[in-house]
């Protein structure tokens, strides 16, 4: 699943020197990294490590000092939203709001148009398209309250997919899915990586991890280790980044 950056092009993404701080606390230390054209990579590491902190600023939704390139071109100075999607912790969404399925999808387009619009016939078209492509069409005017954890992850992904983003950050999509529903998911991202979406996602399940994502990069705090998933996270590759002294002493 995906590959490396093309030869006569910049890679998609390129951080450089990322640091993350909460006042006294680094919580991600210079790290500096680059994604590929359609590239997968598990983002993997002990809580604490600052897995989400690391995704937050490279969205623009954390204050970090150092820079994010997206095609060659900071990101942290223009509308990003048209190039990076970043779907957060299912925990951490709202899901008490009298919103339908179709509300929440249809709401991604936002970073495509002027906030206050009312939802163009063009907006709702890719809405369904989307809850189709995650088998969501037969919930579109479904609560979203009643949703399983399964279906609320594809709910997400479908609200970030109407982005039409170029790069997808994910901070643990897999946590609390039963055994379909991470399966589900792994396919999912397959085809997106095979539709030249660049993937990033952040996860603990090592197994996934090896069995689903081609490239690894291992954080804990500062960047271990980055390479074939099966060589990073390997028995010694895992016994290195959990027991590492560059541990973030909070992982907000």
């Amino acid at each position: 699943m995906g590959g490396g950056p093309l030869a006569h092009e910049p890679p998609v993404v390129e951080v450089r020197h990322l640091t993350v701080s909460y006042g006294s606390v680094v919580a991600v230390d210079s790290v500096s990294f680059t994604l590929g054209f359609g590239e997968a990579v598990a983002l993997v590491g002990p809580n604490g490590a600052g897995k989400s902190s690391l995704l937050r600023s490279m969205a623009g939704m954390e204050s970090a000092t150092g820079e994010v390139y997206v095609r060659g071109k900071e990101c942290h100075h223009q509308d990003w939203g048209t190039h990076i999607a970043y779907v957060p912790q299912r925990a951490s969404a709202r899901w008490d709001l009298p919103l339908t399925v179709l509300d929440v999808t249809v709401a991604g387009r936002r970073a495509l148009t002027r906030r206050w619009m009312r939802p163009s016939r063009d907006d709702l078209d890719a809405a369904r398209e989307a809850l189709a492509q995650f088998e969501l069409v037969a919930l579109a005017d479904r609560v979203i309250g009643t949703l399983s954890g399964g279906q609320a992850q594809r709910v997400l992904l479908a609200r970030a997919m109407v982005q039409e983003p170029e790069v997808l950050l994910l901070d643990e999509p897999y946590a609390g899915l039963d055994i379909q529903s991470s399966e589900l998911l792994s396919r999912t991202l397959r085809d997106m990586s095979a539709s030249n979406v660049t993937v990033l996602c952040a996860l603990h399940e090592i197994a996934t991890a090896r069995d689903t994502f081609p490239r690894a990069i291992a954080l804990n705090q500062r960047i271990i280790s980055d390479g074939p998933s099966r060589e990073v996270l390997d028995d010694a590759g895992i016994a290195r980044v959990f027991t590492s002294n560059h541990r973030a002493d909070r992982s907000p």
